[in-house]
This record gives structure tokens, sequence and C-alpha cells, in this order.
């Protein structure tokens, strides 16, 4: 078996011959990592509070599409006012936790769960809603010490109201010719089922109340083909970011050290990761994380209880939705595929190597279903390896070993 190093360069180095090595299947849950020792200690050394050009990495990089980005993020920032603006009203007025709202369509429910999590005042009947004198506070004040998986439905809430319309203003310029379906993708919100007992890797004999803390990824779908609801839970490949909630502001560093075990894994995950997302809700207080290999960066604060900083989360998943797929940390040189004969999945990997006849470095295509060793730290050198083969009806029958590697 022969080796290919994938090295930052890009171009293929050929090593000598390996014997045949037992991997497992590229859904490789069950391939053993390492444990980051001392995780609490790195995650506060290494991480960079209130980096504001953080967001700039979700810009689109093709100036029509950012422009397109930021004309959407206005158009659902100018709606999402407008309907709590008038859901505060009608419940102000009719003394209706719905406001007015129906249940069974799903804006109006969206947008119920939203204006209870952002405690958006109640306007009395006849006020004039541009008079803060008059305006009278919510009932939901205590929402600060809501329980956390009681937060996770209006986070999720308000995911899915950007989507809804990503989904809506998208379709209606694909025919422009200016963006493609391909091009962008939908960030829907895949629930934790698992409610109960949580233990970390950092902390695993600390028990983790449930209403303490709730967990929730934010996955990327197909624009086309996919439905604007709640998830189950997708391939492994599939999720974009993970989002820690926590019910008190005070929790942060504990709440920064659980993104920071589920990033981890997330890069054990995913064979195509370079860097990482991530979210952390501190009860109305949203903060964006990228994790590189060797720094975390954090955001400024987006306090959902004004409408500039429900503005700045929107612009965020807009950016999630339109910009490619290295702006969230993906490798595109590597690619998740599904075999339509038998459902598996399969790697596509693009290695740069030297073609022996013509001495001109030229890019060749390999194929993987067995991952010999993944990615399994938050920081520094990460390297993987793959069983591959030339050909996608060969891959039973590996003959070379991929080593991708990079450093900071």
């Amino acid at each position: 078996m022969s080796t290919h190093l994938r090295n930052p360069s890009g171009v293929t180095a050929v090593g000598p011959d390996y014997g045949i090595l037992v991997g497992e299947n590229i859904g490789f849950s069950t391939v053993p990592g390492a444990r980051d020792d001392g995780l609490y200690e790195l995650v506060q050394n290494i991480l960079h509070h209130n980096c504001d050009a953080a967001f700039k990495l979700a810009t689109p990089s093709d100036p029509t599409i950012s422009m397109m980005a930021v004309k959407l993020a206005n158009i659902i920032s100018t709606d999402l006012e407008a309907r709590l603006s008038t859901a505060a009203l009608r419940r102000g007025h009719d003394n209706d936790p719905q406001g007015g709202m129906s249940a069974s369509d799903p804006l109006d429910a969206w947008v119920t769960d939203i204006l209870a999590w952002t405690g958006f005042p109640v306007l009395v009947e006849g006020v004039d809603s541009q008079r803060s004198d008059d305006i009278q506070c919510s009932d939901d004040s205590e929402l600060t010490v809501w329980e956390a998986d009681k937060i996770a439905p209006c986070f999720e809430s308000f995911i899915l109201f950007v989507a809804h319309h990503v989904k809506a203003y998208v379709g209606e310029h694909i025919a422009t010719g200016i963006i493609k379906p391909e091009d962008c993708q939908l960030i829907l919100p895949v629930s934790n089922k698992n409610m109960g007992t949580e233990f970390t890797d950092a902390y695993s004999v600390d028990y983790i109340d449930p209403v303490d803390f709730a967990h929730v990824e934010c996955g990327m779908f197909p624009l086309s083909s996919s439905s604007v609801e709640r998830q189950v839970a997708p391939a492994s490949h599939l999720i974009v970011a993970n989002a820690e909630l926590a019910r008190d502001p005070d929790d942060y560093k504990l709440t920064e050290l659980k993104l920071a075990t589920r990033t981890k894994a997330l890069y054990f995950d995913q064979h195509n990761r370079r860097f990482a997302w991530g979210l952390t809700a501190l009860s109305r207080t949203i903060h964006a994380y990228i994790f590189g290999a060797d720094d975390i960066w954090a955001s400024a604060a987006m306090d959902i209880t004004n409408a500039k900083g429900r503005r700045v989360f929107i612009s965020l998943l807009v950016g999630w939705s339109l910009c490619s797929v290295n702006s969230l940390g993906f490798d595109p040189t590597i690619r998740y595929e599904i075999d339509q004969a038998s459902g598996d999945p399969y790697l596509e990997i693009d290695v740069q190597e030297m073609d022996d006849n013509t001495g001109q470095v030229e890019r060749r295509t390999y194929y993987s279903q067995l991952c010999i060793g993944a990615a399994d730290r938050l920081t520094g050198r990460h390297a993987r390896y793959f069983a591959a083969s030339t050909s996608r009806e060969s891959m039973d029958k590996p003959a070379f070993l991929i080593k991708d590697v990079w450093t900071a």
C-alpha cells in the first residue's frame, strides 16, 4: 500500500509501502479518540473575546452575493421586527399569550417563540409603539431564569424563521442565474433529543442538570429539496456548528467548555473539517465562536432583546446560508458522497500529484470508505488517514494510504 501525503501546499509525496490497515467505516463513531486533558485551562488560555472580525468569515466572497446577503438580512430583520410589534400589540390588547397568532402557521408559531424569548415589550391598546415611556413590560421578564430546555425551541424558531426567508428569497432569484441552488444551503436546527444526565470530556464525574444547559446542532441541508422544519439527527458531516444554551449568563465559562468539548468531537466526526464554528446562548445573549488550530475567537455579544442584536444574528445565519463551504470550515477537496446502490457514504479526495509521464502536477481523485485515524484534537497539528483506491468500484480493496495533514 502506497502512502500519499496531502501536505499544506497540496503537493503529494509518495512514501514506502505499508501493509493493509484495518480501519472503520467513515461513519467512524467507533474510532477511538485521544482525550484533551486540561481542556478547561486550554480553552481559557487560547480564547479571545469580542472579536467582531469573526463575522467577516461568514461573508460571501462573491461581491454580488455579498450584497444579496446584506439585502436579505435587512428584509428578514424588517419583517421580524414588524411581526414582533404586531404580536406584542395584540398580546397587550387581548391578554393572549399567543398574541392573536395562529399556532398552525409556522411563521406565527416561530414569532410567538421569539417574542417570548426576546422579552419583547407588550404594547397596550392605543399606545404609540414609538413612546418607550408608555410601553408595558412583558410578563416574561423572568425569562432570564428559564430552564435551558425551554430556551432551546425558541432558539430553534429563530433559526427557522431566517431559513424560511432564505429559501423563499433565493428561490425567487435562482432564475436570474446570479445564484445557484448548489451554492447555498439551508441552516436548520437539529435538536439534541437526549436531555438527560450528560457527562463532558473534561467533567467526566460532574453531573450537569439539563435544566441548566441544552444542546442544539445547526445543520446544513440542500435548499432546493429540504423543507423548513426541525430536523431529525442528520449524518454527522452535515453539522455546521454546535450551539450550547445556558440558563444563567454567569455559567459562560462552563458553557464555553462544553462547546469546546463538542467541537473537539466535531473535528473527530467530520473528515473534511479545517476549522469550526460554534454558538453559545447565555439566556438572551448569543456569541459566535471560531475554533482554529491554535486559537479560539469569540464575537461580541448579540443581545436578542434589542433589534440591533437580532439583526446581527440574522446576518450571521444568512451569511452561513450563502457563503462557500470553505467559509463554514470545510475543505472542498474532501467531499462526502452517497453510493446510490448501497446507500453507504464514501469520500472523494482530491490529491495534487506529479504525473510521471508529463512531469506536471495534476489533480487526481481517490475514493475511500475507511478512516484509519481521525483528527481527535481541538488544537495543534491535525492529521487524518484514509485507506483509498482510484475508483469507487475498488473501494473495498484500497491500495493507497492517504495522510491528510494541516498545521495552524
